[in-house]
């Protein structure tokens, strides 16, 4: 498998709604063009790059009303190497201008994943040394430098609202002698008045935390180690402070591993606790997953976001990463989550709810008592919502006249129920590695389930029991699907809502 772990440079760098009365079904419209081969699979709703590859979000950030998405980025083919930091941004979380590459690769490696801060203070000192900031403050990025035998953590500094930056002199400025020492997440402590940086020593399997006053000088503070589960490498950490339904918060740790997740490749692992500046400890013992599907990685949130944090994650896998038929572009991100966390009996959930949906809805295709079939329009994003009988099978499916089709559903069981997902109809792409069927176990406690679901040209995400469990994954048909088909094992159809989004193209 390929993968950042093991690539080795071979080269330097050179609104408007359209309502329908309840209980109406709109009729489809006429077929759309048919899209390009390169374009036949790109996401109408969701980010993707304009050519290249693409993997893990980085660098995240919320300054003067842009949000800035940097991501790894390989601008010379669709393959995993040759790594830089792409960048685009966006005032609505749906639209995104994609802007000019942010760190490059250079004789000294490629810019690997981290994060990015506002030194409103300016406390690296390094903003007013450009003449630019006038110690106002600005951006600051820090991440890893990445060659084939050492990985060091570097700064990178922006006053002109990230649209370019300037690689701090004293690089690195953190350097553990390692070639697995990668992914730092930095944040600012209020209550320690200090910035905190979490950063993993991945084949380890340690997060270890650090700590500045400045963003340049690092001490070790404490470390989070051999949790969860191992796989072969931690990478891309996050910790972040939760609020929880009823009042207070947790922190939270997310962690990336890859491969040896559950479903096979990579996955992200969450751990609730409490963390005092230095030192991060569990509430419990459990290891909790982010995501039952099979392509969600290396989920990071937004710094600078007042309330609940807002994330994103790669949605893809490692394990077939370099293969998908999407032509000239790999990759594609997950629709902006905000996060939370609940108290189910005695458990913790993580709550995500996909943010802008309400604002792309762009006409009702259906909402009321549900149908067996129902036409879709041609080449567009859909939201779906509906809610499952407790007591009875319930299927959905996304279905062409082909024999193709996905599938979403919620099956009782003979004492607790799961939703299940199956991709494995659609044959747009077939990988040993592609498994097709996923499931997940709700709590049960005898009320109706519901479901909502983000469809979109090569994506599917899936949001059930509020927001406790979701599933993301990837599924490529070979003719595009153009019916609804909804099932019950006995009993009535329930109601649904169906809507178009608008096509915003992730850009």
């Amino acid at each position: 498998m390929i993968s950042r772990r093991t690539f080795t440079s071979t080269a330097l760098l050179s609104l408007a709604g359209l309502p329908a009365a309840r209980g109406a079904w709109a009729q489809a419209p006429a077929p759309a063009p048919v899209p390009s081969a390169d374009e036949r699979y790109r996401p109408v709703l969701h980010f993707t790059p304009p050519q290249g590859f693409m993997n893990d979000p980085n660098g995240l950030v919320f300054a003067d009303g842009e949000w800035h998405l940097f991501y790894q980025h390989n601008p010379f083919e669709a393959k995993m190497g040759r790594v830089h930091w792409g960048h685009a941004v966006s005032r609505d979380l749906l639209h995104w201008q994609v802007l000019p590459l942010a760190l490059r690769e250079t004789a000294d490696g490629m810019a690997f994943s981290g994060s990015a801060v506002i030194d409103r203070a300016n406390s690296s000192g390094l903003l007013a040394q450009r003449g630019e900031g006038n110690g106002r403050g600005g951006m600051v990025a820090v991440y890893t430098r990445a060659s084939a035998t050492r990985q060091v953590q570097a700064l990178a500094y922006s006053s002109d609202g990230g649209r370019s930056f300037a690689d701090y002199r004293g690089n690195p400025v953190l350097d553990v002698g390692s070639d697995q020492f990668r992914d730092p997440k930095v944040f600012w402590h209020a209550p320690g008045k200090v910035w905190v940086m979490c950063v993993v020593r991945s084949r380890e399997h340690r997060v270890m935390f650090y700590r500045s006053r400045n963003l340049k000088d690092w001490r070790a503070a404490g470390e989070f180690a051999h949790a969860g589960v191992y796989g072969i490498d931690y990478e891309c950490p996050d910790l972040v402070e939760l609020p929880v339904a009823g009042g207070g918060t947790r922190w939270v740790l997310f962690l990336s591993i890859n491969p040896g997740a559950p479903q096979g490749g990579s996955t992200v692992q969450y751990f609730v606790g409490r963390f005092d500046g230095r030192r991060f400890v569990l509430d419990d013992g459990a290891t909790r997953f982010a995501d039952f599907g099979k392509d969600f990685y290396a989920l990071q949130t937004f710094a600078g976001v007042d309330g609940a944090p807002v994330g994103i994650a790669w949605m893809n896998n490692w394990q077939y990463a370099n293969d998908l038929p999407t032509g000239r572009w790999r990759g594609a991100m997950t629709l902006p989550r905000r996060l939370s966390l609940r108290r189910v009996a005695d458990d913790w959930k993580l709550v995500q709810e996909p943010l802008g949906l309400e604002a792309a809805r762009r006409q009702v295709i259906a909402q009321g008592p549900g149908r067996a079939s129902t036409a879709l329009p041609p080449d567009t994003a859909l939201e779906i919502r509906l809610a499952c009988a407790p007591d009875t099978v319930t299927s959905l499916r996304l279905a062409n006249g082909t024999g193709e089709y996905l599938e979403v559903g919620y099956d009782p069981g003979p004492a607790v129920g799961s939703v299940w997902v199956d991709r494995g109809n659609a044959r747009g792409f077939r990988h040993r590695f592609f498994t097709d069927k996923m499931s997940w176990a709700p709590p049960p406690d005898g009320k109706p389930l519901d479901l909502r679901l983000v469809f979109d040209r090569c994506s599917l995400e899936l949001f059930a029991a509020g927001g406790t469990g979701c599933a993301t994954l990837l599924h490529f048909f070979a003719a595009p699907p153009d019916r609804l088909e909804l099932a019950v094992a006995g009993g009535p159809l329930p109601d649904i809502a169906v809507h178009a989004l608008l096509p915003t193209g992730g850009r």
